[in-house]
């Protein structure tokens, strides 16, 4: 079974549009690493971790990583972590962000 990488964001949030871009690349680039849900807290019918107070944050198998988005190192930190079992080919990716700082596939 994959790891769940949960992201929430809300409306308001102004750094939510770059996680949802974050989410994109992640889901687009390691789909056989990740399984990405994006939880909107302001309309989320499920209950919200205690853990999550701010948008966006990133919880990995229901363990706050980021609050606010990750850097790119971060994110292929936890690539490398959780593609110990995987070919090679699989870990080779680049994590970019463009001229505005935002991430891009």
């Amino acid at each position: 079974m994959k790891p769940l990488l949960r992201i929430f964001v809300a409306e308001h949030c102004s750094g939510c549009k770059e996680a949802l871009d974050i989410a994109h690349y992640i889901e687009q680039h390691y789909p056989q690493v990740f399984t990405v849900e994006v939880v909107d807290v302001s309309t989320a019918l499920t209950d919200i971790p205690e853990a999550v107070f701010a948008t966006p944050t990133y919880m990995l198998n229901n363990q706050v990583v980021s609050l606010g988005n990750p850097r790119p190192e971060d994110i292929m930190r936890w690539v490398d972590t959780k593609t110990t079992d995987l070919p090679t080919s699989t870990k080779k990716g680049e994590i970019r962000r463009s001229h505005d700082g935002c991430f891009r596939c």
